[in-house]
């Protein structure tokens, strides 16, 4: 049973409220820990370097992340643009791991790789054995580290928004659907307030934060959003456009500091009581939403300013 609180607020087909960028994450290897950034170049799959590397079982194929290995919260995943490397570290780890930042096909990558991400079928390439190595042995079964293909482009087919508005087709690289992902401060307090255990961004994996400018935002009010607007003082005011709630597994229940899975189900179990509030799909715990930019290339930035300009109801009618 929902309660009153938990409702997303009334609405209008357009607004001014305003929210600004408190944070923003970009996470380089899937399911691995994200790195904070002051700023990004918006790309066509989102912000730079986001979910461009995956890890797979090296026997199956399939995608591995902390629903099956939840030890993956530990890997630190740090980006130096000087030297153009990805470093990863981890606890158990007597050595990292370095990797090129921008790996060229030939000389970097190897073999391609098709890979399911739920409904899409993806492509990467393997980046080496001495990737595959270090991650084998931090995991503890072989484990192959796949880099997105540049060549192939994985365009987003569900929950579009309309085309003669949104001029970039919406895709992604390793995300599980559409490139970007948001959540706002207010919800997330309003979450803490029924959980028995804090949360932080890094429970829900975002890469936009946002807070409200006015005291009297209410919670979940970004489930009302369909498209959202970001002031630039360098560029044109560019949008973003909103798409669907984003259905909750199971990764909020990992203990990120010792990177194992909570025995208790929480938070899952709590957010289940309050959080299945899409029309669509019932029964899906949600908390954050979905979203597309209107065109790449664009910078965003903390304390950016972001302007409601319409709203109406989500509904997850089709598989995301």
């Amino acid at each position: 049973m929902l309660t009153a609180a938990c409702d997303p607020a009334p609405f209008a087909t357009s607004s001014n409220d305003k929210w600004t960028v408190s944070a923003l994450y970009t996470y380089p290897i899937k399911s691995c820990q994200p790195t904070s950034l002051s700023s990004s170049l918006v790309s066509e799959t989102g912000l730079l370097y986001d979910r461009l590397w995956m890890l797979t079982d090296a026997k199956s194929g399939r995608f591995v992340t902390q629903r099956q290995v939840p030890q993956l919260a530990l890997i630190k995943v740090s980006i130096d643009t000087k030297s153009s490397t990805l470093e990863l570290s981890a606890p158990s780890m007597p050595t990292t791991l370095q990797l090129p930042l921008h790996p060229q096909p030939g000389v970097d990558l190897g073999e391609q790789y098709k890979v399911r991400i739920w409904y899409d079928d993806v492509y990467g390439r393997c980046c080496g054995e001495a990737a595959q190595a270090w991650l084998t042995t931090f995991v503890g079964k072989p484990i192959r580290l796949l880099y997105k293909d540049s060549a192939e482009t994985r365009l987003v087919s569900r929950y579009l928004p309309d085309d003669e508005t949104c001029h970039l087709p919406p895709q992604s690289g390793f995300a599980d659907v559409f490139p970007f992902h948001i959540i706002t401060d207010t919800s997330l307090d309003h979450v803490n307030q029924h959980v028995p255990l804090p949360l932080t961004h890094h429970h829900f994996r975002p890469n936009i934060v946002l807070s409200a400018t006015n005291s009297d935002a209410p919670p979940y009010d970004e489930e009302t959003w369909k498209r959202i607007e970001f002031d630039s003082s360098e560029d044109k005011t560019w949008s973003m456009f909103v798409t669907s709630r984003t259905p909750r597994c199971t990764m909020p229940n990992v203990d990120l500091s010792t990177g194992t899975m909570r025995s208790d189900g929480e938070p899952i179990k709590s957010l289940r009581k309050f959080r299945c509030t899409d029309p669509g799909k019932p029964t899906y715990v949600c908390f954050g939403m979905q979203a597309t930019p209107q065109h790449a290339g664009q910078v965003i930035r903390l304390g950016q300013v972001v302007t409601v300009r319409e709203r109406g109801f989500h509904s997850l009618t089709q598989p995301l």
